[in-house]
């Protein structure tokens, strides 16, 4: 975690040591990641660098677990909060494949850490990002029960949250890339195959999913 020197940093000093950490891990593997460049892109002596993190793993288990995901939470907004549960997960999933399309360096920094070939000591975050995602899908569901929206139970409901997970996560990007006919490492690279899944496209892609988890989950007969 970082420092609390961090923290004191200048706003715009602190932004770019952020700006450029994540451009180096985007770009490179994590074993090949260099803090030496993101030192010198940031502008700031190497050996301060040291002040802020306790090392590379440090600032890389920092962006993974708190600052994408912050960032994420920022970009999905308040749009999520607006309408019933159904209307407020068609919404979530169209606007993570919005964050995709925006902020490529984002999501191929969270890519990366998905790598099962990634440096054993950075394996385990991924576990962590997934952990953390299930458990805000666990939560919108749990609203979804308390509405009346979906029908669960206690026991069940964790299980409903891997489904859906499985749904609007690895099934919807499957579906995304065969529709572009392209990889993940290809869309992440290509502002023109990113500019393919545009908002129409991707309305359309999160109500069939929708539709899906809906015949799966159902409404409430209580």
């Amino acid at each position: 975690m970082p420092k609390s020197t961090f923290f004191g940093l200048p706003e715009e000093r602190r932004d770019r040591l952020v700006r450029e950490a994540i451009a180096e891990f985007a770009d490179h593997p994590y074993a090949e990641a260099s803090l030496s460049q993101i030192a010198r892109r940031a502008r700031i002596p190497k050996g301060s660098f040291y002040q802020y993190f306790e090392d590379k793993l440090d600032l890389y288990r920092w962006l993974l677990t708190e600052e994408v995901p912050r960032q994420k939470r920022a970009f999905l907004g308040a749009a999520c909060l607006e309408g019933d549960f159904w209307a407020r997960l068609e919404v979530h999933i169209e606007r993570g494949m919005a964050f995709l399309v925006e902020h490529p360096r984002l999501a191929r920094l969270s890519a990366a850490a998905a790598d099962p070939t990634a440096t054993v000591e950075v394996r385990g975050l991924h576990k962590a990002i997934c952990e953390a995602g299930a458990a805000e899908l666990r939560a919108l569901l749990e609203e979804g029960v308390a509405s009346g929206a979906v029908r669960s139970t206690d026991t069940s409901l964790e299980v409903a949250t891997r489904l859906v997970a499985a749904v609007i996560g690895p099934g919807l990007t499957e579906a995304v890339l065969q529709e572009l006919g392209a990889e993940l490492h290809d869309v992440l690279a290509s502002d023109a195959l990113r500019k393919q899944l545009g908002p129409k496209r991707r309305r359309r892609l999160a109500q069939q999913a929708v539709q899906f988890i809906q015949r799966g989950l159902g409404a409430s007969t209580a």
